[in-house]
């Protein structure tokens, strides 16, 4: 998470508020400069702002309530994810102080799916010297609030640390939302480390349009058809061509297909025309771009028009083929596109043809780079009516990817081997990922070791149709590539970048 520290602030009110103008303006408390023998009452300011003095404040007079704003280029900064107010002292001596160790899930600025629930987890350590009571509490205190306004904290000595969460729901509208949270003691009194969640929620993707094309009108004698079969999607790249007729004078003088009804969920009604010369016999087949592979007699094979309805399709905008023959077996063939979207649109924008079988999962995952791949866990993914939890996928660099189920179970199995010592900059796996790694020596041998710590992030992932074993998948990586895998049926395969 970010830094954040107070800025000097020069004593003219109109240069103050020129430095401020890009966030809060801060309420300014302004007292007459005492004598060094006065005391001044303690400056109690409004929420989320904290005393400051721009100059001399003996005694405490002359203070005034600021916005902490960042200043990246002054001193050390604060621990990433706080802001660090004074410590206050308790009545029995001992200082009440909080600070930010670490975040546990959602780093700043990780994409959240619109109106999605999620955990944040801080991990924070008593840096003060009292003891933290039972009902202290982690509190809401300004920013966007996304449904967790307050979680208990459990008591903590001094010097120990704790993970604290919130339940929240990203918000539905597109944009970068922040919530900032402190500790409060039983009595009320807060302390410590002003601390955030930071999260972005995303647009909806959208998909690349499938092409609509025009088909060429044909002169007397042509008829439309796709140079390369199956590479004219939407009628785009269909041409007219003069059939050439076997000795027998057999040939297709005309074939087309018109779409005269969507069938829900995902079917159509089509209705098919031909006419041909010299066929004793012909039929229209779909090859492999439906769920099976159609056949309907074209009769008579002369000239006439066929009805079918199809309930779904392996690709966008098929192919269908009508096949002529004569007394003597001599054969001939034209195509036609079928204009026709896919059921269900990709998550990212792709020319992939071949559709996806189900909607996109949304699932919180986790990834971890290694010297010779990568692991992502996903908590969820959902297949029609099918769920699947707690999956970790292994892709190594050689272009090989594995499919595993998370066995580790929180609070029974190990988060690491302390006897297992990692190089200097490199890392051991822990949870699910580690437990993987060191159990299954062949996915240890050949990713090696961990080169940078696993992160949590909000994840698409999709199955596309399969035409036979080895189906393929997509997963988007934290920083936004897609993968597509081969062999979600099977646990192995191969896969690629997009």
């Amino acid at each position: 998470m970010k830094s954040e520290r107070l800025v000097p602030f020069l004593l003219a009110a109109g240069l103050l508020l020129a430095t401020l103008a890009c966030g809060p303006l801060p309420t300014l408390v302004v007292t007459a400069t005492p004598t060094p023998q006065v005391a001044c009452a303690p400056l109690l300011c409004p929420e989320g702002q904290v005393p400051f003095c721009p100059g001399d404040c003996p005694g405490g007079c002359g203070l005034i309530c600021v916005t902490p704003t960042p200043s990246p280029t002054e001193g050390t900064p604060p621990a990433p994810g706080e802001v660090t107010p004074a410590e206050p002292t308790t009545a029995a001596g001992c200082s009440l102080g909080a600070r930010w160790v670490a975040d546990v899930t959602v780093p700043d600025n990780t994409a959240v799916a619109p109106g999605t629930p999620f955990v944040k987890t801080w991990r924070v350590r008593n840096s003060g010297t009292c003891a933290w009571e039972p009902g202290t509490r982690l509190v809401f205190i300004s920013g966007t609030p996304m449904g967790g306004p307050a979680a208990d904290v459990p008591a903590l000595a001094p010097g120990a640390q704790t993970d604290v969460s919130v339940s929240l729901t990203a918000p539905s509208t597109p944009g970068t939302y922040r919530a900032n949270y402190q500790f409060q003691a039983p009595d009320g009194t807060r302390f410590g480390a002003v601390i955030w969640v930071q999260i972005v929620v995303p647009g909806t993707p959208t998909a690349s349009p499938a092409p609509v094309c025009t088909p060429p009108p044909c002169p007397s004698g042509g008829v439309l058809m796709c140079p390369t079969p199956g590479a004219c999607p939407g009628g785009c790249g269909v041409i007219c061509a003069t059939p050439t007729a076997p000795p027998s004078g057999l040939a297709i003088l005309s074939f087309t297909a018109e779409v005269v009804q969507d069938l829900p969920p995902a079917g159509k009604r089509i209705r098919f025309s031909w006419r041909t010369q010299g066929a004793t016999h012909a039929g229209i087949w779909s090859g492999t771009q439906m769920r099976f592979p159609l056949y309907w007699e074209a009769t008579p094979p002369g000239e006439g028009t066929l009805t079918v309805d199809i309930e779904s399709t392996y690709y966008r905008d098929p192919m269908m083929t009508l096949v002529a023959q004569d007394a003597a077996g001599h054969e001939v063939q034209a195509n036609v596109v079928v204009p026709w979207a896919c059921q269900y649109a990709w998550f990212f924008p792709t020319d992939n043809r071949a559709c996806p079988a189900y909607e996109a999962s949304t699932t919180w995952a986790a990834e971890e780079p290694f010297e010779r791949g990568r692991m992502i866990w996903l908590q969820e993914v959902r297949t029609g009516s099918t769920v699947y939890q707690r999956l970790i996928l292994v892709f190594y660099n050689d272009g090989r990817y594995e499919k595993y189920a998370d066995t580790f179970v929180e609070g029974v199995d190990p988060e690491s081997d302390p006897t297992i010592v990692p190089p200097a900059g490199l890392y051991q796996p822990i949870r699910g990922f580690g437990k993987l790694w060191r159990t299954n020596t062949s996915v240890r041998d050949r990713l090696g070791w961990a080169t940078a710590p696993e992160q949590g992030f909000y994840t698409q992932w999709q199955m596309q149709i399969g035409e036979s074993i080895g189906i393929p998948f997509y997963v988007r990586r934290m920083d936004g590539r897609i993968i597509r895998a081969a062999g979600w049926d099977t646990g192995s395969g191969t896969w690629e970048e997009k």
